[in-house]
């Protein structure tokens, strides 16, 4: 139980007072929305914490998912976007993919795993058509803590 105590210090104190310490330069559209379970008459995306509920919006859990649930009557396109730095702004990891998604049907992608350096910033992203959706937070150890 302290051992929780003491990374949940550790995280709070990580989400609230590092900056950011590197500048990402990336080819994505420049439209960012902060709110990420969108509801729109057409798909709903989520970004969250956790490898298990694809579906949801939790701020730290083991791993992270990316998912988007097509709700209209027509294909929806897109890509899923990761991009892992370390603290001090080296940049350790960049990865894409992209999604067809039919009518009625949800897709997503999540990971988990241990990491090294133990401690990473990590940014996720969702474009849906011409639609940025976007989430960041920390990578540390097999858990993330999403705080923007």
């Amino acid at each position: 139980m302290k051992k929780i105590m003491v990374i949940g210090i550790i995280l709070l104190f990580l989400g609230s007072s590092v900056p950011v310490l590197a500048k990402t330069y990336s080819s994505l559209p420049t439209t960012i929305i902060s709110s990420i379970s969108t509801s729109s008459e057409e798909y709903q995306v989520y970004i969250g914490a956790g490898i298990i509920g694809m579906y949801g919006e939790r701020k730290f859990g083991l791993g992270y998912h990316m998912s988007v649930q097509n709700t209209g009557d027509t294909n929806i396109t897109g890509a899923y976007y990761e991009n892992f730095t370390t603290l001090s702004g080296e940049v350790i990891g960049n990865s894409y993919n992209t999604f067809f998604i039919e009518p009625g049907i949800g897709e997503g992608t999540a990971s988990a795993g241990l990491v090294f350096p133990p401690i990473n910033r990590i940014t996720l992203t969702v474009v849906v058509e011409n639609m940025t959706y976007s989430k960041t937070g920390y990578e540390i150890g097999p858990f993330v803590l999403l705080i923007g």
